[in-house]
């Protein structure tokens, strides 16, 4: 996140502190992944939040679903619509498969965080990594709710903010993921990040 002279370190810190304290205290035994779902600052919201659970003791992974972009061969059409643009945008088979699934078997199981370079259009070589028993996975980027995902995380943060992609394609699959997924209400916690620098939690009703 940008930072500038108003930007208030003691509030936010006290934001992230507060919101990695309830996922430990929820998620503190066993392995945990937590969902940071949103297109725009989400890999600062997750990296923050990852610093956060760090203070508070516990191990965390970042991990973002942009490294697991399915490959340009796999998708249908050169130009997609906004619907295919949300339906194929993404390699979740990969996901599961070298990052959930083994990170979620614990112990000396080697994980995945990165499966492919979309500026390189190349798969990456796998590095595999492991973590302590009581780690904690934190995933951001866009369409973390949709029902294909359900259950795969254990406590997910919707980010709500008035700041859309560049990406025509991408803001327009965001409308259409709003209506199939019904994302704000499926979370465990809204936050509001009008202001980037200062988040703060909101609830499903309100306005």
């Amino acid at each position: 996140m940008p930072l500038d002279a108003s930007y208030d370190h003691a509030a936010a810190r006290q934001f992230f502190d507060a919101q990695a304290s309830e996922i430990a205290h929820n998620y503190g035994r066993g392995r945990a992944v937590v969902a940071v779902d949103g297109a725009v600052g989400s890999t600062e919201f997750g990296r923050e939040l990852g610093a956060a659970l760090a203070r508070a003791g516990h191990t965390s992974v970042f991990a973002s679903i942009d490294d697991f972009v399915s490959s340009p061969a796999d998708r249908i059409g050169a130009r997609q619509t906004p619907s295919e643009y949300y339906e194929q945008r993404y390699d979740y088979a990969t996901f599961r498969r070298v990052l959930i699934d083994p990170f979620r078997l614990g112990g000396s199981t080697g994980f995945v965080v990165a499966a492919f370079d979309e500026g390189a259009s190349r798969s990456i070589e796998p590095v595999w990594r492991t973590a302590p028993p009581d780690a904690i996975l934190v995933v951001a980027g866009p369409f973390l709710a949709r029902p294909e995902l359900r259950g795969t995380f254990n406590y997910t943060i919707y980010l709500e903010t008035p700041r859309r992609p560049r990406d025509l394609v991408l803001d327009e699959a965001l409308d259409h993921y709003a209506g199939v997924a019904e994302p704000r209400f499926t979370a465990t916690a809204i936050v509001d990040t009008t202001d980037p620098e200062l988040p703060r939690r909101v609830f499903a009703d309100s306005c």
